[in-house]
């Protein structure tokens, strides 16, 4: 396993697109970063807004921005990673070899994964900027990063199923950003409702599970608590249907945890499933 991790780190070290990839993720950070101050620099100089608000200001807009390239980026190098070996014509030669399954499977899932913390590394400078404003603790600046990382297995993983099952790098691809969309999509929509239901009484069971899950889905959710604890608690004084979440704004642990247990689970499956892709390019032997 360890031999197919520095093989991919050693392959992307020596192409020119990984520097490249490298530079725009953190040109487009800090530009988003620059004009977010920019649309704020009038406020600030009339003290319409304080340094704080700014920095948070910073802090939030560069945290979605991260999110959401983290989020294709995850896609888009696990879902070519396998998909990518038999467009090359090399995946029959990489099942020749004396590799385990497993070991395929956790090789191709670490090399990328470690490629993209490396990007979220990079992301650290920008993040400064805030707390050169005020308005975020170190705190808060870790929960983000905790977020972050179990966003990014959880996709990583399921970029790399996606990539076994499919027959080229375009046929992953569109599933994964297919199934990324279609996730992103009910999992904001049940997690709004759910969190518009707090002002009043817990919504219907079924209706409540889909908020729980979404809740636990979808970082946003999670965002949300860490820049305003207060956003995720009962208003109407009932009884507090999901105290492991709300208790002492853990939600950002909770989700974290989660999503890190999804992308265990995802993993097992592939790891199950790669057997049957053994074979021959067009995929299984049953």
């Amino acid at each position: 396993m360890l031999s197919i991790i520095l093989k991919e780190y050693r392959q992307r070290a020596r192409g020119i697109a990984t520097l490249g990839l490298v530079m725009t993720y953190t040109i487009i950070l800090g530009g988003v970063s620059f004009f977010v101050y920019l649309a704020r620099y009038t406020d600030l100089q009339s003290r319409a807004s304080t340094s704080s608000q700014v920095g948070l200001a910073l802090c939030v807009t560069t945290f979605i921005a991260q999110m959401i390239m983290s989020l294709l980026l995850a896609l888009s190098l696990n879902a070519s990673t396998i998909a990518h070996e038999k467009d090359q014509d090399t995946f029959e030669l990489l099942n020749l070899t004396l590799f385990k399954s497993f070991e395929i499977v956790l090789g191709k899932f670490f090399s990328s994964t470690g490629f993209l913390f490396l990007l979220v590394v990079t992301a650290m400078p920008i993040y400064a900027l805030a707390f050169t404003f005020g308005g975020l603790t170190t705190l808060q600046f870790l929960q983000l990063a905790v977020v972050v990382v179990g966003m990014t297995l959880m996709i990583s993983a399921l970029g790399l199923l996606l990539s076994l099952i499919s027959d080229d790098v375009r046929t992953a691809l569109g599933r994964s950003f297919f199934f990324l969309i279609v996730l992103g999509a009910l999992t904001l929509i049940c997690g709004g409702i759910m969190k518009a239901s707090l002002s009043g009484q817990p919504p219907a069971l079924p209706l409540y599970w889909l908020g729980v899950f979404s809740f636990l889905m979808n970082p946003l959710f999670s965002a949300m608590e860490i820049f305003n604890p207060s956003v995720f608690t009962w208003q109407s004084g009932g009884a507090v249907v999901m105290p492991f979440l709300m208790k002492n704004s853990l939600l950002w642990i909770w989700s974290a945890l989660f999503q890190t247990l999804v992308a265990a689970l995802i993993l097992l499956v592939t790891v199950l499933v790669y057997p049957r892709y053994r074979a021959s390019k067009a995929g299984g032997v049953g």
